[in-house]
C-alpha cells in the first residue's frame, strides 16, 4: 500500500498498477479478508489478502471499546522514557497542550 493525497492505494504485485478492492469480509473487529483485482486490463490479476490492526498508537476514549489492542512497542518505549525522567514541577509541553485542547 502506498499513500496518495491522504488516502491509500494498493499496487498489483504482478505489474505495479493500481488494484481495486472488489470485496471484503470482516472476520473479527481487527481482521478483514479482502479480494482485489488489477486495473491494468492486460494484467487482470486477482488476489486475496488481509488487513489487520496489530497495535494501538493511542487508546480509544470509549468506556468499553470492542477491542483493546496492546500498545505499539514504540509507544511503550516513549512511555518508559517519560516515566524514567526525574520528577519536576515543570509541565511537559505536550501534557500542557493536551490539557488545554
Amino acid at each position: 500500500m502506498t499513500m496518495n493525497n491522504g488516502g491509500y492505494k494498493c499496487l498489483c504485485p504482478a505489474c505495479g498498477s493500481r488494484m481495486r478492492i472488489r470485496n471484503s469480509e470482516s472476520q473479527t473487529p481487527i481482521f478483514k479478508t479482502m479480494y482485489a483485482q488489477c486495473t491494468n486490463f492486460a494484467c487482470g490479476a486477482t488476489f486475496s489478502g488481509s488487513l489487520t490492526w496489530d497495535y494501538a498508537l493511542s487508546p480509544s476514549g470509549l468506556d468499553q471499546p470492542r477491542v483493546a489492542l496492546p500498545l505499539a512497542p514504540s509507544v511503550q518505549r516513549m512511555q518508559a522514557l517519560r516515566d524514567s525522567q526525574p520528577k519536576t514541577n515543570q509541565l511537559d509541553l505536550l501534557d500542557h497542550v493536551g490539557a488545554t485542547a
